[in-house]
């Protein structure tokens, strides 16, 4: 979080850059020659750091795992009567709510009778996600510099999601997800033939169904590909902006110490709605990419004729089925009446 800038030197693209935490790599190996920045590759070797990225993803995990665990707790039945099974504290039923949301609002509706089956790894990935966009707006590492004086914690912290490797990472898992779940539930062969919208029966068909199918699958990929830039651009822009807007109190401190001053109040206003946006898009994009994946899982798992199993004398809009209703035996004696 780019609040607590201490000089000019700083770029507002230090703060969204994976920094190493310590000098000497963990693991260096020789993989050829040249250089190639976007997988730490220098001079021909890829050297592993633990940056602060990956601190925070852990740090993000651990998080869920305890706060799941003070809310598994609090959830569970304790005492007898209807007393016992009354949720405890109000962060306990604030996340109950969130994952009621995200099992009736946002997978059921896609994914029908398969949501209980696998709502798991979907509230796994919306709290992950979720938990490492909120904690990058801490400034942990200027907090950890204000209290020490020492400058070398000032990237100790940052959004995890703000890194294009664990966004891929949780894209990889998308995928398989989608692949394995609609593996499981339609057969492996009804899976893969179905990427076909044609149908394999027309041989005459053929010429165009096989450039579609192979076109499907590209376009999956690419939506997995996208749900992963998505976040990391979005988290990646929104400090950024934080970042560039707090240097502009720097820049007008160069020509006056006043003007540093007065454009700092408005950038503390600023900053404050900035970062309001910011937690807003936080909750925004985990719901996001959970969403898309859900969406996804739903379209290679669920026939549609699934949604239709549970079939009763009203619809949707609350208005009745008028053939069902065609039937006396149905309506009993509303009939006579």
């Amino acid at each position: 979080m780019p609040l607590l800038v201490a000089s000019t030197d700083h770029s507002p693209i230090t703060h969204v850059l994976p920094h190493p935490l310590h000098e000497n790599p963990i693991v260096s190996v020789p993989v050829g020659e040249g250089d190639i920045p976007a997988l730490n590759i220098f001079d021909g070797r890829y050297d592993f750091f633990i940056t602060n990225h990956l601190m925070m993803s852990m740090v993000g995990a651990v998080t869920v795992l305890l706060v799941f665990a003070y809310v598994a707790s609090r959830v569970r039945a304790k005492g007898q009567g209807l007393e016992a099974f009354k949720t405890r504290g109000r962060v306990a039923q604030l996340f109950e709510t969130m994952c009621s949301f995200i099992r009736d609002e946002v997978a059921r509706p896609n994914l029908g009778h398969l949501t209980d089956k696998y709502i798991y790894y979907i509230w796994t990935i919306f709290f992950f996600i979720l938990f490492c966009n909120v904690i990058g707006l801490i400034p942990i590492g200027y907090l950890i510099q204000s209290f020490t004086g020492n400058t070398a914690y000032s990237h100790w912290g940052g959004t995890a999601t703000g890194n294009l490797s664990l966004n891929a990472v949780l894209a990889l898992g998308s995928f398989i997800a989608i692949l394995f779940i609609g593996i499981r539930e339609t057969g492996a062969k009804t899976f893969f033939l179905h990427f076909n919208p044609i149908g394999w029966d027309d041989p005459k068909m053929l010429l165009i169904g096989i450039p579609l199918y192979v076109l499907e699958w590209v376009g999956l990929i690419i939506k997995c590909v996208v749900l992963a830039m998505r976040l990391f651009g979005t988290m990646m822009a929104g400090h950024l902006v934080i970042a560039a807007f707090v240097g502009l109190v720097f820049t007008a401190a160069e020509f006056s110490h006043a003007l540093g001053y007065g454009v700092e109040l408005s950038v503390i206003g600023g900053g404050i709605v900035l970062t309001l946006l910011e937690l807003f898009i936080c909750f925004l994009q985990a719901f996001i990419f959970t969403f898309l994946t859900v969406l996804f899982i739903a379209m290679t798992a669920v026939h549609h004729d699934d949604h239709h199993e549970d079939e009763h004398p009203f619809s949707d809009e609350g208005q009745m089925d008028l053939d069902k209703l065609a039937d006396p035996k149905r309506l009993g004696p509303l009939v006579h009446e």
